[in-house]
């Protein structure tokens, strides 16, 4: 995300020191492949619980550090700052979501798929509101929003990985059906659009509406 942060650089001594002495880290030298993944993780793990629990204004670095038992340096190593950290977040979460979305859609495009396409459809929309329900997608909406008037990008991002993502697995999935002769679809990404409207506006209707001004402004 290019947009995202200012570009912080720390020194290479400054993350060895503070770093050191913790499980994995190699005195004189750098932490080992998978010191390194297992730290990340753990920063993407805490970083997630503390926004969940506390949005995106409520929650620091230095907290994402102490909870995910690494230093501060660590982090901004990492992730530059708060909104880069955050949007990796929301991209994990998001993909996380609609795998199994775009899962089925991608499934049902074969040529040995017969089942019929209402069946899909219904399976796929309480799918979708099953996931705009949970306590944790909700928490995530209100960081998307809380953030959107001063880190736009934020919200493009929700809608790129989140709305667009959808359209283009749902029209796939229309797309197979209409070159079986099943339906007759001008434009699947339309169509696709249309439904998602129907299903999610009550849910999402917010967050992009602030996509929308600040792609005015």
């Amino acid at each position: 995300i290019a947009s995202l942060g200012r570009t912080m650089t720390l020194p290479k001594q400054v993350v060895a020191q503070t770093d050191a002495g913790r499980p994995g880290h190699v005195k004189g030298g750098r932490p080992t492949r998978e010191e390194g993944l297992r730290r990340q993780r753990n920063i993407m793990e805490a970083a997630t619980r503390l926004f969940l629990a506390k949005g995106f204004d409520g929650t620091s670095l230095e907290a994402v550090a102490e909870e995910a038992g690494v230093s501060k340096a660590t982090v901004y190593a990492r992730f530059i700052d708060k909104r880069r950290l955050f949007a990796e977040v929301l991209r994990e979460r998001i993909a996380h979501w609609l795998e199994p979305l775009s899962k089925a859609a991608e499934d049902q495009s074969c040529d040995g798929c017969c089942k019929d396409l209402p069946g899909k459809l219904h399976a796929l929309s309480r799918y979708m509101v099953e996931v705009l329900r949970k306590p944790e997608t909700i928490s995530l909406q209100r960081g998307v929003m809380a953030s959107a008037t001063e880190f736009p990008e934020i919200a493009a991002l929700a809608d790129e990985e989140g709305r667009q993502r959808s359209m283009r697995a749902v029209a796939m999935l229309l797309d197979h059906h209409a070159r079986l002769g099943e339906i007759a679809v001008p434009d699947a990404s339309l169509s696709a659009d249309l439904f998602l409207s129907l299903v999610t506006a009550p849910y999402v209707s917010m967050p992009q509406r602030l996509v929308d001004c600040a792609a005015d402004t």
